[in-house]
């Protein structure tokens, strides 16, 4: 059994644009290589005392939530974004009052059992005015761009870039929210997807809570396992959660199906469309 590591991510949504920042992590990255990804990182246990969240989003991308200046517009902040990346006390410098009550607690994701490196990885959102100029770390990222969700969702269905599903899974919600993001946190679940490999070895289907292949037991290390053609298939009658996405290249024709759940599911997760409207 793999022990997870604390994780934390920011939705970054421009008022204005309604476009969401992200990053290209890099070729060399340890954890999926290539994907593109909400800015974060792993959170050390002292980052708890200095705001986390909105320290990584320091470290990743020079931006300082309620300033507008960022490391990309001033040579301070960027020695300043240095300096936390060595220690993450310097944060405290340039930012002694973290601006928490601007970040929504949006959802938990936990790496599946079966990968080398699982990180229980907490969602936060927040909105900013404008799209702030970003310098990354180019250690870890290779490219950021602002762009529409459905734009990046529509290319990562055209295999023009990897997006991992709790990206998808959040932009599709994102996408067809046009305001009070605060009513639409998922903050009473851990998803954790129960990875199911099809019988063809063509797709795995990522099983979410509520899900009537979701096994209810152990839920945070249910191994991988593999189901026949027939059972793996979306059934518009039965409860049904989860992500289904091909295995080369790995994450590519990803899609989500939330439907007919019972309760307390279908309370406690947002209803949005998904792909059962194509199915």
């Amino acid at each position: 059994m793999v022990a997870w590591r604390a994780a934390a991510s920011i939705i970054v949504v421009s008022r204005t644009s309604r476009r969401v920042l992200v990053m290209r992590r890099g070729a060399t990255a340890k954890f999926m290589p290539n994907a593109v990804v909400f800015p974060g990182g792993v959170v050390a246990d002292s980052d708890r005392l200095l705001g986390h969240p909105t320290k990584e989003l320091f470290e990743e991308t020079g931006v300082i939530l309620g300033r507008q200046e960022s490391a990309a517009t001033s040579q301070e902040l960027h020695e300043m974004q240095k300096k936390t990346k060595a220690d993450a006390n310097n944060f405290k410098l340039v930012c002694p009052s973290p601006p928490l009550d601007d970040l929504i607690v949006w959802s938990t994701w936990l790496t599946p059992a079966g990968y080398d490196q699982r990180y229980m990885t907490s969602f936060f959102l927040t909105e900013c005015d404008g799209e702030p100029d970003i310098r990354m770390c180019e250690e870890e990222m290779s490219h950021y761009i602002w762009i529409d969700p459905n734009g990046c969702l529509d290319k990562a269905s055209k295999g023009e870039l990897i997006l991992p599903p709790p990206q998808v899974y959040e932009l599709t919600r994102i996408s067809q929210i046009i305001e009070n993001f605060r009513d639409y946190g998922n903050t009473r679940h851990v998803l954790s997807p129960q990875q199911v490999k099809w019988s063809d070895g063509s797709r795995i289907s990522g099983l979410l809570p509520g899900d009537h292949l979701y096994i209810d037991e152990d839920i945070y290390n249910q191994p991988p396992r593999t189901l026949s053609l027939d059972a793996v298939q979306v059934d518009l009658s039965k409860p049904t959660h989860r992500v289904e996405y091909r295995t080369n290249p790995l994450y590519a024709d990803c899609k989500l199906f939330i439907h007919n759940l019972k309760s307390p599911y279908c309370i406690d997760f947002h209803q949005f469309s998904t792909d059962f409207e194509d199915f």
